[in-house]
């Protein structure tokens, strides 16, 4: 299970990129705020460009959220149970609302 952690320190920050036909499970979003800056509001988002149909030649890059994460400051919030019906079509990005370096989020996901 690939795993990946990154200090939130410019939004979007790029957690898995995108693989033509496959799926990304994540499966623990761990997001460390206790030396942050402020509060954290954290979104996955779900970067990727759909298939060319017949209706739509050249189809536009899609960015829908699949979850947001609010963190206070000083704390340390882990994510399990609220992914398990959460699939990520291309690329694993997790944005903030104010960019902070010592805001650090760890995800763990499964490559389908």
């Amino acid at each position: 299970m690939p795993g990946l952690s990154l200090a939130m320190a410019a939004s979007p920050t790029v957690f898995a990129t995108e693989k033509r036909n496959a799926k990304l499970k994540p499966t623990l979003i761990m997001i460390d705020n206790v030396l942050g800056a402020q509060d954290a509001i954290i979104t996955v988002q779900d970067r990727f460009t759909p298939s060319v149909t017949n209706g739509v030649p050249v189809p536009a890059v899609q960015t829908p959220t699949r979850l947001s994460i609010n963190v206070s400051m000083n704390a340390c919030v882990s994510i399990r149970d609220e992914l398990k019906d959460i699939e990520i079509l291309g690329q694993m990005e997790l944005t903030i609302a104010t960019p902070d370096p010592n805001c650090i989020a760890s995800v763990a996901y499964h490559p389908n």
